[in-house]
């Protein structure tokens, strides 16, 4: 079902994320603290002593860089140096990617979730984490990232702030996650993004208690689990008609502005996937542009452009072959919050959603919503919006006609009224 766009957590007071930071060019990533990766660990020896010096940081005990965390019997960190490690290693590095975690003044600041994520969990949760990341079961690269986001954001502020130095595995009793939940509840959380919270946090315990040799308790129980109701309208995704989708358009105040009108509604695409695509995503076929995806689950989609898209897409590029197919005015990739604060400016200038702000999901919704209104197949649709579950397209279909059903009747009702002839005197 479309995403509900609820509340931000309740969180304890913010916790520094450290001095270790990324510039807005993210050309030169940090050492991890306590995991060093390496382009090339063949090539690229460590000084020693992990912080200076020629070449990459070794780990604690002086090993060779793109080493995987493992906690031996004795409670001590081991550092195995097997290259299939490091590659393991590297390929959820560049999963989780970066994270924008301040801006100072027009630079944004980014630092990379698995270095987050291991400052945020004790070492042992923090091998636990990594390999429940790296199960099929979680193969999309935005819910590694999702889940990553949460328990660094949500589950570690509360671990210290019931006295623990790091979130671990087994640190949250349930009697925890049930105040937790009525704290949330309490702020006006929406019940959706607490029931993404709580599965996060249930979906690890779950994992964890499968690898280690002592019993663990899953913090979460049904009992705390949000009810999420299916079709309500009142928490679902707004949509644009039509005219509003043109009055965005209309307010573009640059071919970027437009260019991202344009692909988020006509691609109904996820905002992840779009950002990611790369000038190299761009082909001929036939006498059609396609751009090619990666969408939900790793899988492939070749999409093709309307011409006025395509035209638009290729003078932004200009002459380049290869980056990003997005870029800000500084020549950095966009990523999902640009577009978002793009679109947001954008839905503002033209007065549509007052209430609400136009984030890139409610043009994915809108599209998807508009091909159901002029009558595409329901099975095209959801090929088209890489729907795994036909019910997800149904839902949009059903708040549709629901919508439509209740105009209707309270249109038919209010003609009890028309021969009164002139409005109640006082």
């Amino acid at each position: 079902m479309p995403v509900d766009e609820g509340a931000a957590p309740v969180m304890p007071p913010a916790q520094p994320d450290g001095p270790a930071a990324l510039d807005a060019d993210r050309s030169e990533p940090p050492p991890l603290h306590g995991v060093v990766l390496s382009a090339d660990p063949a090539t690229a020896p460590g000084s020693g002593n992990g912080t200076t010096g020629p070449g990459q940081p070794r780990g604690k005990t002086g090993q060779g860089p793109g080493v995987v965390p493992v906690t031996p019997p004795d409670g001590t960190l081991a550092w195995p140096t097997m290259p299939l490690a490091a590659d393991a290693l590297a390929k959820l590095d560049a999963d989780l990617g970066q994270v924008q975690v301040a801006r100072s003044g027009g630079r944004r600041i980014y630092r990379r979730r698995i270095e987050l994520l291991a400052e945020a969990c004790t070492a042992e949760t923090f091998g636990l984490v990594l390999d429940w990341l790296s199960s099929t079961r979680r193969a999309s690269v935005a819910t590694k990232r999702n889940y990553v986001d949460d328990l660094r954001r949500v589950w570690a502020p509360l671990a210290r702030e019931l006295g623990h130095d790091a979130f671990a595995v087994g640190c949250l009793s349930r009697e925890h996650v049930r105040m937790w939940r009525l704290r949330q509840e309490g702020a006006g959380v929406a019940q959706r993004s607490i029931a993404r919270y709580v599965a996060c946090l249930s979906s690890l315990h779950v994992h964890a208690a499968g690898r280690l040799d002592a019993p663990l308790i899953n913090p979460v129980t049904e009992d705390d689990r949000p009810r999420i109701p299916t079709g309500n309208t009142a928490t679902s995704t707004p949509v644009l008609e039509i005219d509003q989708v043109r009055a965005v358009a209309a307010c573009a105040r640059s071919d970027l502005d437009l260019l991202v009108v344009m692909l988020l509604y006509t691609l109904a695409g996820r905002v992840t996937e779009i950002c990611a695509a790369d000038v190299t995503d761009l082909a001929v076929e036939g006498d059609r542009t396609v751009l090619r995806l990666t969408r939900k689950g790793g899988k492939q989609r070749a999409l093709p452009l309307p011409d006025r898209c395509a035209r638009l897409l290729r003078r932004m590029i200009g002459d380049r072959t290869s980056g990003p197919l997005l870029l800000d005015a500084a020549g950095r990739r966009l990523d999902r919050h640009d577009l978002d604060r793009i679109s947001t400016r954008l839905g503002r200038a033209a007065a549509v959603l007052p209430d609400r702000d136009l984030t890139p999901h409610v043009w994915r919704a809108s599209r998807i919503t508009h091909m159901l209104d002029a009558g595409i197949p329901l099975a095209e649709v959801q090929e088209f919006a890489d729907h795994a579950n036909p019910a997800t397209t149904i839902g949009y279909w059903e708040r549709r006609n629901r919508a439509q059903r209740a105009t209707a009747h309270v249109d038919q009702a209010i003609t009890v009224f028309d021969d009164l002839d002139t409005a109640p005197h006082r």
